[in-house]
């Protein structure tokens, strides 16, 4: 406040959101979770949620994590069909105010589509690991996080960038090896063979800056002193620093939440977070003779771009 003036914002939540929870190729209460527990923590009106059911039906386990986030009502549909009637509303469906959550190509098209009718949280594609990797790295353990984002789908992207080529040629055999024993190895074999790479850098800080370039989902930094390297990252979803921090532990537990930017997008999305749910809206209030003080300044202003009507609202009130 300052002579009479005052101005703010006033952080207001949505009235009501929709969160896309995948069902396809597998059940996701993660994402239930980490979608809806923002939402609820920041005040939203009321949390729909689409799942695509299978058989009929939908998981179990989604349904006990939407039961414990909040969520009063649910919806078999997938797909865009379920973001369009999100968007849009129909009898049955509410319309909201934002779409967030992930889902397959079809869904993400149809969000960039209802863009501007209904916000969203951000255009989420496959998923995505980088790790940069010293000497010091355990090769089951790099193998291991690599698989772990392979397992999520055929486009899934999976890289490892050292410095060390002995430990590369390590990850590439141990990643085979780990590979034959998976549960999901036809996906997985899918992904590295399509988007799996290594790559040898000349330095650790030339691995670096490859990684920037990626801006990936999930950064992994499995190297001797991973927060010295933590300054020189700056596009990432998120950062996993040392070998006792790997993917999965941000995916089910730690968070602060596993719905992240993707494809480069991390160059400017953010993670989904407790502000996705809310909004500001300015506040300005002046006293007449705090108006009168910089009345001269605008009115000039509204003159020069030729706006009379805005100068004269100003030039009135002078006069009081």
């Amino acid at each position: 406040r300052d002579a009479g003036s005052i101005l703010g914002q006033a952080i207001i939540p949505l009235d009501r959101v929709g969160i896309y929870v995948p069902g396809g190729t597998a059940a996701y209460p993660s994402s239930v979770i980490m979608n809806a527990v923002p939402a609820s923590v920041a005040g939203v009106g009321e949390i729909i949620m689409m799942v695509p059911p299978k058989n009929g039906k939908i998981n179990p386990y989604v349904l006990i994590a939407a039961r414990a986030a909040g969520v009063k009502k649910i919806y078999k549909i997938g797909g865009a069909q379920a973001i369009a009637a999100m968007a849009f509303g129909t009898e049955t469906v509410p319309r909201v105010d934002k779409i967030t959550g992930p889902g397959n190509i079809f869904v993400t098209l149809a969000k960039k589509e209802v863009y501007g009718h209904v916000d969203i949280d951000m255009l989420a594609g496959p998923s995505e690991i980088l790790i940069v990797a010293d000497k010091t790295a355990d090769p089951v353990y790099t193998a291991a996080d690599m698989l772990s984002q392979a397992e999520h789908d055929p486009l899934a992207s999976s890289i490892v960038i050292t410095d060390d080529e002995e430990l590369a040629e390590k990850v590439a055999a141990e990643a085979e090896k780990q590979l034959a024993q998976l549960p999901r190895k036809d996906i997985a074999q899918a992904s590295i063979d399509r988007n799996g790479l290594i790559v040898v850098a000349d330095d650790i800080m030339q691995a670096m800056r490859f990684a920037n370039v990626s801006a990936p989902e999930h950064m992994e930094l499995l190297t001797e002193n991973p927060f010295q390297l933590l300054p020189y990252v700056r596009h990432a979803g998120a950062v996993f620093l040392g070998a006792y921090s790997p993917e999965p532990l941000g995916d089910y537990f730690a968070g602060p939440n596993h719905v992240l930017p993707t494809g480069g997008t991390a160059r400017y999305y953010s993670v989904l977070n407790v502000e996705t749910f809310m909004k500001r809206t300015s506040i300005i209030s002046y006293t007449q003779p705090a108006l009168a003080a910089v009345s001269d300044d605008i009115i000039r202003l509204a003159e020069t771009e030729g706006l009379g009507a805005h100068a004269n609202a100003i030039r009135l009130r002078r006069k009081d």
